[in-house]
């Protein structure tokens, strides 16, 4: 009895140690788990409940994709060599736009400070969903510490992060992930300047918005790779 008993209590440990290493990708969360929030969704926005969509989001967010590890995507930048996420070696905040979106007044110099502020680190990105010839006139207003990317259904090699972020996630979205690569946070952002707030105002209004998520990204991807470390 007390053999059978040490064995199942093996079995249970061994298991469970497979569990705890068993790593969960970010695309695979997505695709097991993105049919049933956009169900829920969809329904929530056609009865416009605004507040019942973006409690969605965050659930799924919370419950599926935190602790994630992102994909080792190959990212084209604009002007200079490609980057595979796994080549950084620092947490990265990702930003998603697409070229024939305005971004909000402010919100580039606002990123272009930060950038600088954060330059020892954390990694900017920003994926525009457009072909490379489409983001010549946009690109250049993003400083070099950010590195201006572009990923399209025209390229045959984009398709694994464009069924990934863009067609399930939507955009603009934000997705930090710490240096490890696990994603810690992923969010839907408004746009919450007025076309006729003063420049200054708008860049400062934008700078506290992204400045204040992206402290709280490092402060608990910091916590949770100690806590890790300590278990």
């Amino acid at each position: 009895m007390c053999k059978k008993i040490l064995t199942l209590l093996l079995l249970f440990n061994m298991y469970f140690s497979y569990s705890q290493d068993t790593i969960v990708y970010f695309s695979d969360a997505i695709k097991g788990n993105i049919n049933p929030y956009k169900r829920a969704s969809n329904k929530a926005y056609e009865s416009n409940d605004i507040k019942e969509g973006k409690k969605l989001f965050d659930s799924l967010v919370k419950t599926k994709l935190i602790g994630t590890k992102f994909d080792d995507f190959s990212l084209k930048v604009y002007k200079e060599k490609n980057v595979k996420i796994n080549r950084i070696n620092k947490p990265i905040f990702i930003i998603t736009y697409a070229s024939w979106c305005v971004i909000p007044k402010g919100e580039i110099p606002a990123l272009n400070i930060l950038a600088k502020e954060h330059r020892n680190d954390l990694q900017f990105i920003v994926v525009f969903w457009d072909k490379k010839s489409d983001i010549k006139n946009i690109a250049y207003k993003f400083s070099d510490n950010i590195k201006v990317c572009y990923a399209n259904e025209y390229y045959a090699k984009d398709s694994h992060i464009i069924s990934t972020i863009k067609h399930n996630l939507g955009f603009p979205t934000s997705i930090f992930i710490d240096e490890n690569k696990n994603v810690v946070n992923v969010k839907h952002f408004d746009n919450i300047i007025k076309l006729k707030t003063p420049i200054k105002e708008a860049i400062t209004t934008s700078y506290n918005y992204f400045s204040k998520d992206i402290n709280e990204n490092l402060v608990n991807s910091v916590t949770k790779n100690k806590s890790f470390t300590t278990n």
